[in-house]
């Protein structure tokens, strides 16, 4: 490489450093931050931004996921989107959101390490972490050779495995997606859960809950939400299904209107780098970036099995299909 082609490099990289030092030093005030992270994950990670930014508050509205994606929807109809950033588990709302421009793209220094299937291609939203659904477990109840190593296997276990519903988590939502794309799983598979007495609870809390409890032995369990559970004592362990989880990107966006963007760029800045990234590693998430390892005891991205999920069509298909479940249940 020349003398020049060094210097020039070494120019843009010194620039793109400095533009984000002066970001995060121009950067205070309040930023409203709309989630529906469990409050047990998402409060740490604001208490340890705020520590390191002293000069911003970060303002949360937590809801569930259908509950935020109405509490989105309702502002944007009033013509008002409060939130400066936007964090939730279902990909077909940002998709939604960006469809109807209520995002605004984000040129971030931590791109290159994200790979391209967890970034819009626009910059519009990144994911900001990944979680796996598969089969969580009661450890008292459930012998090892016991374990559903299928979906149908799952539904062998009747009342006592049960699952969130749909209609109130956006992980659930997704996996009914993946499911109903699947033509060895589709429909039927819910049909055969209502006939066997698989249980439907309200929330992922609700149901991690009674799988703690012993009030269920099997349940559509989340891989850090067990695997913290377990690491408090809790009984339970995470199994990966063979024939595939749901891996889903937890996208983060910048609203269009943001009042505070400056701040608001810097809080997803923080999320999407190393140190960001780490902190969620330590709280038991697989990592966005390929630069950071992934918890101790679980797979890397690349080793897991996923189901294949268009969001898109889960995007323009969503109402229908929640539809379709509530008849079922």
């Amino acid at each position: 490489m020349r003398l020049a082609e060094k210097t020039l490099i070494a120019g843009v990289a010194a620039l793109a450093l400095t533009t984000v030092v002066e970001r995060a030093e121009a950067a205070s005030g309040t930023i409203n931050f709309y989630s529906s992270m469990v409050l047990d994950v998402v409060e740490p990670i604001i208490a340890e931004f705020e520590e390191r930014h002293p000069e911003i508050t970060v303002d949360l509205l937590y809801s569930g996921s259908v509950e935020l994606e109405q509490r989105i929807f309702a502002e944007i109809e009033a013509g008002d989107l409060r939130a400066d950033v936007i964090w939730a588990a279902n990909p077909a709302l940002f998709l939604n959101l960006k469809e109807e421009g209520w995002l605004q793209p984000h040129e971030t220094e931590h791109a290159e390490f994200i790979p391209e299937g967890l970034r819009d291609p626009d910059n519009m939203f990144f994911a900001g972490r990944v979680h796996n659904m598969g089969i969580g477990y009661n450890t008292n109840l459930v012998a090892e050779d016991q374990v559903p190593k299928s979906w149908a296997e799952f539904l062998e276990w009747g009342p006592q495995a049960a699952l969130a519903s749909p209609l109130h988590s956006g992980t659930n939502f997704n996996m009914m997606g993946a499911f109903v794309q699947n033509d060895d799983i589709g429909w039927e598979w819910f049909e055969q859960a209502r006939e066997k007495g698989v249980q439907v609870v309200r929330g992922t809390g609700d149901v991690t809950r009674g799988l703690v409890a012993g009030e269920f032995a099997v349940i559509k369990g989340i891989d850090y939400i067990i695997a913290g559970a377990a690491a408090e004592g809790a009984p339970v362990a995470f199994a990966f299904v063979e024939e595939g989880v749901l891996s889903l990107p937890s996208p983060i966006a910048i609203g269009r209107e943001a009042q505070n963007p400056e701040a608001a760029r810097v809080f997803v800045d923080f999320i999407l780098s190393a140190e960001g990234q780490q902190v969620l590693v330590d709280r038991h998430f697989l990592p966005v970036r390929t630069d950071v390892a992934s918890p101790e005891g679980l797979p890397s991205p690349e080793e897991i099995v996923a189901l294949e999920v268009d969001f898109e069509w889960l995007a323009e298909h969503g109402p229908e299909l929640r539809e379709r479940f509530a008849d079922l249940y």
